[in-house]
């Protein structure tokens, strides 16, 4: 199935939100649990970044390549017997990039955030290339 974009950007913000307000219940709808939030917000602090100024990039740039061929919010489907969307986002912060990279699985889940065609995000990572 086709990735929607919008959709897609639109979970990836709704995650990064969660992950900025700290609010269990919302973050473990994304499969965070305090645990690995503590384990997020330490990965930013090693980073420097501050996590209230963290952003995706703009939604006219998000899906085209930078110079390099980085595509700020890139989708792509996995290989194997049970085929996944990966959804990786360079976080920015004052309108530039970061070094940090926010991952997550896309899926059909109806008990996770869903947008309204049931699309949702599950929490797979948080690095800094």
């Amino acid at each position: 199935m086709p990735v929607d974009r919008k959709v897609t950007y639109q979970l990836a913000e709704a995650l990064l939100q969660a992950i900025k307000d700290a609010d269990p219940a919302a973050l473990l709808t994304y499969g965070v649990t305090p645990a690995i939030h503590e384990e997020i917000i330490e990965e930013l602090d090693s980073s420097g970044e501050n996590i209230a100024a963290l952003t995706l990039a703009p939604y006219e740039v998000a899906f085209t390549p930078d110079r390099t061929g980085r595509i700020p919010v890139d989708s792509y489907q996995t290989n194997g017997a049970s085929p996944q969307t990966i959804v990786a986002c360079q976080l920015w912060c004052g309108g530039s990039k970061t070094d940090l990279t926010l991952t997550a699985d896309q899926v059909e889940k109806p008990n996770q955030v869903e947008s309204q065609d049931g699309a949702s995000l599950v929490f797979r990572l948080l690095e800094t290339q």
